[in-house]
């Protein structure tokens, strides 16, 4: 199981309430898409450490190498983050000191992947985390792909053991992606 970060938990009560609130409004048009028929694709990510990173960035490596246009965001749960992630430049990252008061990020990076209207959006397990919630309840991708959780915001869930790992995980989105038609 994912470990959620601790907030405040006032500002998180509210946050959440607002994300309920926004969400009902945020109307967006769900179509399933193949892998082979996506064109932008969106993956939203949190790491905590450089294996996390290398893990991601294979993830993002494979789908550039079909072709697509892909997009990574990802959310590093620190006040000050490590300095191999700012060499990274092939996806955006914020990190907490980038949230405003209700935990929401507040960097133009994070509100460009949550307007980009992605055939297809992955998530790789970053909705435990708050700030990632509602970048991903927000996104306006008419496709989102995550974990099973209950009353979550993703079109198609996969119910995989959390311990089988990111890449696991990944190899099982691909494999439904490309029996998807």
């Amino acid at each position: 199981m994912i470990v959620q970060k601790k907030y405040n938990p006032i500002k998180l009560r509210l946050s959440k309430l607002l994300l309920k609130n926004n969400a009902d409004i945020a109307t967006r048009k769900v179509k399933a898409c193949s892998i082979e028929n996506a064109k932008k694709i969106g993956v939203a990510f949190v790491v905590k450490n450089p294996q996390e990173l290398e893990q991601v960035k294979k993830i993002l490596k494979e789908l550039n190498s079909l072709g697509k246009n892909t997009i990574g965001l990802g959310y590093i749960p620190e006040k000050k983050p490590h300095d191999f992630y700012l060499s990274e430049k092939t996806c955006n990252f914020f990190c907490d000191k980038e949230l405003d008061w209700l935990l929401r990020p507040n960097i133009i990076a994070a509100a460009e992947f949550q307007n980009h209207e992605f055939d297809i959006l992955i998530d790789l397990g970053s909705y435990a985390y708050h700030p990632m919630k509602y970048i991903i309840y927000n996104s306006k991708a008419t496709f989102k792909i995550g974990w099973l959780i209950e009353n979550g915001p993703f079109d198609f869930m996969m119910d995989i053991d959390y311990k089988k790992g990111i890449e696991y995980y990944f190899s099982q989105i691909m494999h439904y992606l490309t029996i998807l038609k």
